[in-house]
């Protein structure tokens, strides 16, 4: 949606499961030297795009909007990287029973890595300290008043529609509740109607995008013809 229906209202892209996870990996390494991240040639793709199909430079965006799995819990949240003021919105559907500091904590690796990972892509130009390159970490924001899972398992939906309200730039719009039964039809419908438009449309995927196999593949094979050479 965010990258081909035109009308979202927001300059949005969004990350993947895969995004928390390298995070959350190369996180303690980057604390201890932030040239650790030079390494990461996956995490260095989400913000030119290159990493996700459908997906659009954070230099071309505002806003990033990340599905974070949180790292002590079976329970999922939506982030919202506002890069303009530096800061990552968290919407947890619930509240009531996951303490602030404990979704605090969880950020923490997010607040930390993403500055180094736009820093690289000169969004941002690092502070400079007694000759040492210093990128201050993201302030995060819990955001409050918004609807809240009645039971252990509908956070996905939650997720989903928080995404969804934010951009269509409808957050003072959302409701006090949302009915995961019928929400969860409602997207199965979009799903569907998404489906039916590749096809009366002619719609393909992008014939110059490579998978993460094809790159690797293509990386290793001109390795080696540059060993044998």
């Amino acid at each position: 949606m965010a990258t081909f229906n035109k009308e979202i209202r927001m300059n949005v892209t969004t990350t993947d499961s895969f995004f928390g996870s390298m995070v959350r990996r190369i996180y303690h390494a980057v604390v201890e030297n932030s040239n650790a991240l030079s390494r990461q040639v996956s995490l260095l793709e989400y913000p030119l795009g290159e990493y996700m199909h459908c997906n659009t430079p954070w230099t071309e965006v505002d806003h990033v909007l990340m599905p974070i799995r949180m790292g002590v819990r079976a329970h999922w949240i939506l982030g919202h990287l506002d890069i303009r003021n530096r800061c990552i919105n968290v919407y947890n559907s619930c509240s009531n029973t996951i303490r602030e500091r404990e979704v605090i904590a969880d950020i923490q690796p997010f607040a930390f890595v993403i500055p180094h990972l736009i820093a690289n892509i000169d969004v941002w130009q690092p502070m400079n300290v007694n000759g040492i390159q210093c990128v201050e970490p993201l302030f995060v924001n819990l955001v409050h008043d918004i609807p809240q899972q009645s039971n252990g398992t509908d956070y996905g939906v939650f997720v989903i529609k928080y995404a969804e309200y934010f951009m269509n730039d409808n957050m003072q719009c959302m409701p006090n509740l949302f009915y995961a039964k019928s929400e969860r039809t409602y997207l199965a419908s979009q799903l569907y109607k998404h489906g039916v438009h590749k096809i009366n449309e002619g719609y393909e995927s992008d014939p110059n995008f490579l998978s993460m196999r094809e790159r690797k593949a293509r990386k290793a094979a001109k390795k080696k013809k540059q060993t044998c050479l």
